[in-house]
């Protein structure tokens, strides 16, 4: 992909208390950016883990991105997201925010009972703070301050985590090693989030490098193939940090 890919203007800002999650990378396409206020949505139950697919069975909304790699695995970064939601960019991986999409952390409330109930979307900009690490083989995105999203059934309307997992260029059958989980701080315990809500399985596109999912709020995600490689020669640095999913 060229170089001079589409890329969505991200506004700077100043960190805020942590909360994890990932944002960095060229951008090539994005699927439409829309969201409106929802009624209460139910969570979408799955009676078994949905373990990671390829992207060809991820909904059609999902973003498209194209990320370079080319970033070190252990940096920071802040930005400004607005109810017009965006693309915005932490080391080597991006969040993908539709419209009216995130809640207002001032009524919204935070835990994993608050994930699905619906919630008033945050009228005025938000800045967050993103620190990307790689660590113990695995690459973690840690995102400040803890933020829910307004739930619904409909996939463009969704907050996406993007990941670059350069290993997956070619890869096939078992896909587990790109999953991306959930933990609450860089170095935590990772948590598959699947068994309660299938919506939230990782799509690994193995033609360009990247992995993505939905995600229901903001604190920490990882992934053991989300590290830095050389475009050129392909060859992958383990040695400091990231974000991405650890191989079980």
């Amino acid at each position: 992909m060229p170089d001079t890919a589409l890329r969505m203007a991200v506004t700077a800002g100043e960190a805020m208390r942590r909360t994890s999650w990932i944002t960095v990378g060229p951008l090539l396409a994005l699927a439409l950016l829309s969201g409106c206020r929802e009624s209460s949505v139910s969570p979408i139950e799955a009676p078994a883990l949905a373990v990671p697919a390829p992207v060809s069975l991820a909904p059609a909304e999902r973003p498209s991105l194209w990320l370079t790699g080319t970033l070190p695995d252990s940096t920071a970064a802040d930005f400004t997201v607005g109810p017009w939601g965006g693309v915005y960019y932490a080391g080597n991986h991006a969040v993908v925010f539709p419209a009216q999409s995130i809640c207002d952390p001032a009524t919204s409330g935070y835990g994993a009972e608050k994930w699905d109930a619906p919630c008033s979307p945050l009228q005025s900009p938000i800045r967050i703070h993103a620190e990307v690490r790689r660590k113990n083989g695995t690459t973690w995105v840690d995102f400040s301050p803890s933020l829910r999203f307004a739930p619904s059934t409909n996939p463009s309307r969704w907050v996406w985590m993007v990941m670059y997992t350069p290993e997956a260029i070619g890869a096939t059958g078992d896909l587990s090693r790109f999953n991306i989980l959930w933990s609450n701080q860089i170095g935590g315990t990772m948590v598959d989030e699947t068994p309660t809500d299938s919506s939230l399985r990782t799509y690994v596109d193995t033609w360009t490098g990247v992995s993505l999912r939905r995600i229901k709020h903001f604190s920490g995600y990882g992934s053991a193939s989300g590290r830095s490689c050389d475009p050129q020669t392909q060859q992958c640095d383990d040695s400091n940090g990231g974000a991405g999913t650890p191989t079980p």
